[in-house]
C-alpha cells in the first residue's frame, strides 16, 4: 500500500529530486522492517 500511494505521489508531484530522495529512503525503511 505504502509504495503504491508514493508512486502516486511521485507521479503528481513529477519527481523532484527530495521526493526521489524521500521515496529511497522509505523503500529502505520498508525493507528494514520487513
Amino acid at each position: 500500500m505504502h509504495l503504491k500511494t508514493s508512486l502516486k505521489l511521485s507521479q503528481q508531484l513529477r519527481m523532484t529530486p527530495q521526493l526521489q530522495q524521500a521515496i529511497k529512503l522509505l523503500q529502505l525503511s520498508r525493507l528494514e522492517l520487513e
